[in-house]
């Protein structure tokens, strides 16, 4: 498909986005502006009437007018247009999802260009870190001093799907082009050093539970029990292995089993503790405000009152939200929030198990895993990873020409 000027450049943006996305959120803005001001000169009646249809479109919308009338009660008005403000993507990116026409070349670019993206993220934050070394400061290769760019458990979310699209998709694409086929290894090398630098519980676990699923579909044919024993000894070794390299970043998964056997202290600052006390504290509110919520600007007001009723100190001093986004949505906006947050979510890693689309299963089980433990519809790096990819793998390509 021969594209014009205008289809060109509207089709630049979200390769441009893609690729930026793993540096952070500043840049992107504009670029969304950009790409939604190219879209009116490439508008086609039929393919817009049949876009906004789509009930991922409409769910998104509800949600985000939802948002609004949830804000315009709230008593915190600077944080109520915050959260209006940040979830303007969920208008923005569907619509240029669902209402333009994808040609697969476009997509495979898109694809590409989030993978070096990210490639090109972790030879800076490993470069960073090396300098910091020098200088006699190691800890920089360590968790949020090593993640300059964007949170640690957003970008190892980020890069396991990079591992997926190298996996899944660069082995066909590049069959003829061998240095790209063996570069693309060295990029999965870069990745996994960068996970597990990146040092987040949540990002190391997603990699052990993503890891075995890419693997065992992407060579399904040749499965058997033998391999299949092969398989989980290599995974155990990796484990084994990783735990020597990286010592720091799996002495942060001792904190999850030190939870469950000690009593919680409301002092505390570690992360897995902090949490179970955000989330009692979290669903105390659910109860109280269960039908229509707090209200969007209000959510974290109210956990901040409730920090300071129980004394939990640890989460006040930070003023933490609830780290989970099921909750964080339901304080805010009730029982009709919660429902459509479970359809967009948890309702769609159920239709792409239906309609077997494996590259947005990947994505949905990525999702639904760090919304149990980040409020990620409250940051610009989440919102974007999450509205994006989610549109992007909805589109017909990925269950006809891209399906893997």
């Amino acid at each position: 498909m021969e594209l014009t000027p205008k289809q060109k450049l509207l089709y630049f943006f979200p390769i441009l986005f893609c690729f930026i996305l793993p540096f952070g959120t500043l840049a992107l803005s504009g670029i969304i502006i950009l790409w939604g001001i190219s879209s009116f000169f490439n508008i086609e009646k039929e393919q817009l009437k049949s876009g906004f249809k789509n009930p991922i479109l409409i769910l998104s919308y509800a949600f985000f007018l939802l948002t609004c009338l949830s804000a315009f009660f709230s008593s915190n008005k600077n944080e109520a247009l915050f959260n209006i403000e940040n979830k303007l993507s969920l208008l923005c990116v569907p619509y240029y999802l669902f209402c333009f026409k994808w040609p697969a070349g476009v997509v495979r670019k898109c694809i590409v260009s989030f993978v070096s993206g990210c490639f090109f993220a972790c030879v800076y934050l490993i470069v960073r870190a090396t300098v910091f070394a020098f200088e006699g400061h190691p800890e920089y290769f360590f968790y949020t001093l090593f993640s300059d760019l964007i949170h640690a458990s957003y970008f190892a979310m980020y890069l396991i799907l990079a591992i997926a699209f190298v996996v899944l998709y660069y082995p066909k694409w590049f069959a003829q082009q061998l240095q790209v086929i063996y570069f693309s290894w060295f990029y999965l090398f870069v990745f996994v050093i960068t996970i597990f630098l990146c040092s987040s519980k949540l990002g190391i676990i997603s990699f052990f539970i993503v890891l075995p699923i890419l693997i065992i579909y992407k060579y399904k044919s040749f499965f058997n029990f033998k391999r299949g024993a092969i398989l989980i000894s290599g995974l155990l070794l990796l484990v084994f292995l990783a735990a020597k390299v990286f010592p720091e970043s799996f002495a942060r998964l001792n904190s999850i089993i030190a939870v469950s056997k000690n009593n919680l202290d409301k002092t505390s600052g570690e992360s897995t503790t902090v949490r179970v006390l955000i989330w009692k504290e979290s669903l105390a509110l659910i109860k109280q405000n269960m039908w229509l919520g707090v209200g969007a600007g209000d959510v974290n007001d109210c956990l901040v009152e409730r920090y300071k009723q129980e004394g939990i100190t640890g989460a006040l001093e930070h003023k933490l939200n609830a780290h989970n986004q099921y909750f964080q949505t339901f304080i805010g906006l009730g029982i009709g929030g919660f429902i459509l947050i479970l359809i967009l979510t948890l309702g769609q890693l159920i239709n792409s198990i239906k309609k077997r689309n494996f590259i947005l299963f990947l994505f949905m089980l990525l999702i639904v895993l760090n919304f149990l433990v980040e409020s990620m519809l409250q940051t610009s790096a989440g919102i974007l990873f999450y509205i994006f990819f989610l549109c992007f793998f909805s589109l017909p390509i990925f269950n006809n020409e891209l399906k893997v």
